[in-house]
Formats: C-alpha cells, sequence, structure tokens
C-alpha cells in the first residue's frame, strides 16, 4: 500500500460535536474553537492562526456538505479524520494499515463497525465497511475499550504482538502504539484514514495536510524521514529500486 494511513484519536462524542452537529448546523462549527500546538507559536501569533484554522475547519465541513457520494468511508468518515486534525493531535505511517489486517477473529475483537458509531441516518443508502477505499478514506475505527484491550494484548499475548508488527514493520509500529496510547489516556477511539496527510517524495519537503498539520504527532514525521532517507541511502548505493 503506497499510502499514507493517518490515525485519529476521537471518541463517538467528539465526533458529534465536531463533525455532525457542524455538518447540521455551520453555526455549531462557528463557535468551537480549534486547537494550535505551541510549536506553531514561533512565527505567528495565536490569533491569526486560530483564526486561519478556524476558517480551513469549516471550508471543510462546506466541502463535505456539498458532498453526495454513495461511500461512507470517503464522505464523511474520510471528513471526521480531516476535522479531528483540527482539534487533536494525530499520527501517521506510510504504507501500513490496521485494517489490512485479514484475521477475522482480530477484525471482531478490535474493531467497531461503523454502524455502532455513527447515526443511522449517515449510513442510508451508503456502502461503509471497516477497510480503506483506496486514497481518501477512511478505515477502521477502534473504540475507547479495543484501544486499551489492543493495548493489553499487544503487551501480553504473543499472537497479537506478531500480527501488529508484521503490519507496523520497523519502527512504524512505535507510532501506531504512540497513537493508541494517547488515545487510552484521553478516553478516545482510533480512527484510520488515508491520505489526510499526502507525504512528499523529497526528503525535506514538507507534506501538504487537509487538516492542521502541526497537530500531527513529531515521531510520524521522524520515522517517515528516517524510513525515506534509507530509501534515498540504498538507491545511491546501488541496492534499492
Amino acid at each position: 500500500m503506497d499510502l499514507s494511513v493517518s490515525y485519529h484519536p476521537i471518541s463517538q462524542e467528539q465526533m458529534r460535536e465536531w463533525y455532525f452537529d457542524a455538518f447540521e448546523d455551520l453555526g455549531v462549527a462557528q463557535s468551537l474553537s480549534v486547537t494550535i500546538p505551541e510549536q506553531q507559536l514561533r512565527k505567528n501569533s495565536r490569533e491569526e492562526l486560530e483564526v486561519y484554522y478556524h476558517k480551513k475547519y469549516i471550508d471543510m465541513i462546506k466541502r463535505s456538505r456539498d458532498l453526495d457520494y454513495g461511500n461512507f468511508n470517503k464522505w464523511h468518515g474520510y471528513f471526521i479524520a480531516i476535522v479531528q486534525g483540527f482539534f487533536d493531535k494525530f499520527y501517521f505511517v506510510h504504507g501500513c494499515a490496521l485494517s489490512s489486517i485479514h484475521d477475522l477473529e482480530f477484525k471482531k475483537t478490535y474493531i467497531t463497525p461503523w454502524e455502532h458509531v455513527v447515526p443511522q441516518e449517515y449510513l442510508e443508502d451508503l456502502d461503509v465497511d471497516s477497510t480503506l477505499n483506496g486514497a481518501y478514506s477512511a478505515g477502521a475505527y477502534i473504540s475507547d475499550i479495543q484501544v486499551k484491550q489492543l493495548l493489553h494484548d499487544y503487551e501480553n499475548d504473543g499472537f497479537i504482538k506478531e500480527l501488529l508488527e508484521e503490519q507496523f514493520t520497523g519502527r512504524k509500529i512505535e507510532v501506531f502504539l504512540a497513537a493508541l496510547k494517547y488515545a487510552s489516556k484521553n478516553n478516545q477511539g482510533l480512527l484510520e484514514a488515508s491520505k489526510v496527510i499526502e507525504q512528499s517524495a523529497e526528503l525535506f519537503e514538507e507534506p501538504f495536510c487537509y487538516s492542521n498539520l502541526f497537530n500531527c504527532d513529531v515521531m510520524s514525521a521522524a520515522v517517515y524521514t528516517s524510513e525515506l532517507a534509507e530509501h534515498y541511502d540504498a538507491i545511491y548505493k546501488g541496492t534499492g529500486e
């Protein structure tokens, strides 16, 4: 999978407040305050950044309201992930997705069907599943209870540890575990999505993000940049593609 996959800590209540209520009434979106991380304040004032990202948030809600897709994952699910990044920290890896784990018992135990999460009116007549549908799509949702269970089982069940480490290779498992731990600490679930961030193919070029890039955890960028550097090093040495 040649896609950036992001993981967004978010509860069902936050989905409702940040996305569904705002989707129904833009006045709700106008009343919410976006989150600006401290590292963004080195060059810009909090006030101007809040204005900029609040407008970007509302623009994303408006864009979603103008759509009429037949697929929940590529419509509401994807925009929930974008919206989350205006209010809280999120994480990303390249080329690894939780929903690509094929073990049926794993999916049953750790992934909550969207039908149990989202108001029925947002699912009616739409295709919906717990798998990424290519680029610009939501995938799996892990509930707050399942987040805690998956963390516990990773640390205590060799089979679960092996499954996750086969999917999240190298240091990518550190990023995914950090996302789980953050969500667990804040009693949130974890939402998977593709291409909220469009990473650059160049080593030191800043990626494009449909949300607030500065709310992306720095470990995500560090791991991706490290792996990209190793990739280029292999090319220069004639041992890689």
